[in-house]
């Protein structure tokens, strides 16, 4: 049977091309010259800097020129229908050739930046829908999209010419057949690198796949919720830079966390490691320009190049080891490490400053071993970037410092002085304080009684407190489900919208932080403000006691508790006098909200700034309760930051255990681990495309 194929149309485009070979040679060499001229000018303009564009014109020209040449030099065919058969072959090639290259172009920019390209293509598409809509990047966009469906169309093209032989050619259809199976092979390889490249690209919807799910005991793959909050605020650019081997487990850990970061903002969020055996010359010049004090560590550099901050995370902070040598495990810090450099840089390396006030019974600011002191919490502040101090108050103190951004008055055990009360109120409400800013306020009442009188002090904070809406009620709360009858059990209330009590309901799990109080008192919301004060936001409730508590409310605390309680007991009126209504033993007042900006558009009124926060328990706070589980230190550094205004709110990061695990593999055995599983996938690729290359030739 002869394989010198039919022709289906006589007379066809090829036939009438074929008896000028000569000139369509030269003109195959003469546009592979003029094609040269992509890869020389990208050459004098960018030397290395854009290696994607310079070797697909390379390439190309090459290709171009070498049919070219191989057309002029080759034999003419014995008949005109060999020869435009030939021809044929010639543009098959070249068009499949040259839109496949074009098509992997297309698909590989969107990862590429300097040196590959000129313009950073990752920059662009990683920036998401806002970055893309921006009028400088359509050139690149189009460039992308114009390469991809190009190189498409050019194979598509070039594939057709081959239809004409399937049915007549033997060896043009074992041809046929076998590049479509190559090109399907290799098409599919690159939609499988480009699938799975995509989501790390952080590019919408692809970024969905990136979102990881954590199955890890201690949560090794996860994000705290005070991190992602601070990263996803971002409101400029921040580059970490870490600074360490890829090879040390510790770097590991922090690059995937890095990733994570960048996941959640990679709009603002970048990072980009350096070592000393890989990045010698751009890690000396880094640490030249921002004085870093070691080559290992992560720094961050927060703003634009006028307004740059930047902070420094030593290796020794981003670890712990364990005491026994023996144990196999360590505990990873640089989540914790990471929040308060983010929260420190952002404001731009302000620390709030917070003052709190001595003098008047309150909890001990320098005791930090006693149960009425609060010197562990002041040492807990200074780790998370508050500057702290004391404020002693007297007959005399008319004025809080200009200075102070939220004022602290924990369990003040007498009457404060009225010239205090009066100076506190102004500091509120801005009165002789530079440009008007209103200050914070935070106060930790208590159960603490007159001695013989059986009345609860009164501070004159009640008043005060009470021109924001908040009333703080004469009683003590007796918990008869709690071995400690004083001991009372509080949970956020999940219904509140104040961000403290948001911070401490996790509503995708349905789950709450509980707290402990010891000696408290309850507050209400009040609607009277004092003649003339300046309007304020309505109290929210921040924490409510935890339900399934048998609740007594004692108000007569000149008697003993258990012979109350027994005098009820004896009387059978215990159950009569639970409380069974939600009970507030903290709340938050925010600023008005504005105005909405459009009549019907109520929704788009802003929230006003943060005021204050009232605790009816300062118990909680002192050195004695602090650091207990739950760790109630979360819970007062969150009502700072919420009154700040940092993102920081919620649950500390607490550090993470890893395993350390050693991969017991013989020597040199490492790479063959490594890629004999990629291998193994594109050979089953190409032995599918294969098989189907056999089936279909038959």
């Amino acid at each position: 049977m002869s394989t010198t194929p039919t022709p289906s149309n006589t007379g066809d485009v090829f036939e009438q091309l074929a008896p000028k070979r000569q000139q369509i040679a030269y003109i195959l060499i003469g546009v592979g010259l003029a094609l040269l001229a992509i890869p020389i000018t990208n050459w004098a303009q960018y030397r290395w800097q854009s290696l994607v564009f310079l070797g697909w014109g390379a390439q190309t020209s090459l290709l171009v020129l070498g049919v070219g040449l191989y057309y002029l030099l080759q034999e003419p065919a014995g008949t005109l229908r060999q020869e435009a058969d030939r021809l044929r072959i010639l543009v098959l090639v070249v068009l499949g050739w040259v839109g496949m290259q074009t098509a992997v172009m297309g698909f590989v920019l969107p990862f590429c930046s300097s040196p590959f390209t000129v313009t950073d293509y990752y920059g662009i598409f990683a920036g998401g829908v806002s970055k893309w809509r921006q009028r400088e990047n359509v050139g690149p966009l189009l460039r992308v999209g114009s390469a991809l469906i190009g190189g498409l169309v050019l194979m598509f093209v070039g594939l057709l010419q081959a239809r004409a032989f399937e049915r007549t050619s033997s060896n043009l259809r074992r041809l046929l057949y076998g590049y479509n199976a190559v090109l399907s092979s290799l098409l599919l390889i690159l939609a499988m690198i480009l699938v799975n490249m995509l989501p790390y690209a952080g590019v919408w919807p692809f970024s969905y796949a990136n979102e990881s799910v954590d199955c890890t005991r201690t949560g090794l793959h996860s994000l705290h919720e005070a991190t992602i909050n601070v990263v996803a605020g971002l409101k400029q650019p921040v580059k970490v830079y870490a600074l360490g081997s890829s090879n040390n487990q510790i770097m590991k850990d922090m690059t995937d966390l890095l990733d994570h970061c960048r996941n959640i903002n990679p709009q603002y969020f970048h990072w980009e490691q350096l070592s000393r055996d890989r990045s010698t010359t751009d890690l000396r010049e880094l640490i030249a320009k921002y004085n870093v004090p070691d080559s290992q560590g992560v720094l961050l550099v927060y703003g634009s190049d006028k307004n740059e901050v930047n902070e420094f995370i030593r290796f020794d902070d981003l670890y712990k080891v364990p005491s026994n040598p023996r144990e196999a495990r360590y505990e990873f810090k640089g989540e914790n490490a990471l929040l308060n450099a983010l929260t420190f840089v952002s404001a731009e390396k302000k620390r709030a400053a917070v003052y709190f006030t001595q003098g008047s019974g309150e909890l001990s600011f320098k005791d930090s071993r006693g149960e009425a002191g609060m010197g562990r919490l002041i040492e807990e502040l200074g780790r998370i970037n508050y500057d702290t101090h004391d404020l002693t108050v007297n007959v005399d103190t008319k004025k809080i410092p200009e200075d102070a951004e939220i004022l602290v008055i924990a369990r003040p055990a007498q009457l404060l002085p009225d010239k205090f009360i009066g100076a506190v109120r102004d500091y509120l409400h801005g009165k002789d304080r530079k440009d008007g800013k209103k200050g914070k306020l935070i106060v930790l009442f208590d159960v603490v009684v007159e001695p013989g009188a059986g009345k609860m002090v009164r501070t004159g904070l009640e008043s005060l407190v009470g021109e924001f809406g908040i009333r703080v009620k004469d009683n003590q709360l007796v918990n008869l489900t709690a071995q400690d009858y004083l001991r009372i059990q509080v949970w956020p209330d999940t219904d509140s919208s104040n961000a403290i009590a948001k911070a401490f309901y996790h509503k995708r799990e349905g789950t709450v932080t509980p707290f402990s109080f010891y000696k408290t008192r309850t507050l209400e919301s009040s609607k009277t403000n004092r003649p003339g004060a300046p309007p304020s936001g309505e109290p929210e409730n921040v924490l409510l006691i935890a339900p399934q508590q048998l609740i007594l409310e004692q108000t007569d605390l000149n008697a003993n508790t258990l012979a109350w309680l027994k005098e009820l007991s004896k009387a059978h009126k215990l159950e009569e006098n639970f409380l069974r209504r939600p009970l507030s033993l903290a709340m938050a007042v925010s600023g008005g909200k504005t105005a909405a900006p459009f009549p019907g558009h109520e929704f788009a009124a802003k929230e006003g700034q943060p005021r204050l926060v009232v605790f009816g328990d300062a118990s909680w706070a002192s050195n004695e309760h602090l650091l207990r589980p739950p760790n109630n230190f979360q819970l007062f550094a969150s009502s700072l930051s919420w009154l700040a205004g940092r993102a920081d709110i919620g649950a500390r990061i607490p550090p993470t255990e890893h395993d350390i695990y050693e991969l017991k593999a013989p020597p040199g055995s490492e790479w063959r681990l490594l890629l004999l599983p990629g291998f193994l996938m594109v050979l089953g690729v190409l032995a599918l495309g294969v098989g189907v290359w056999v089936v279909r030739r038959r």
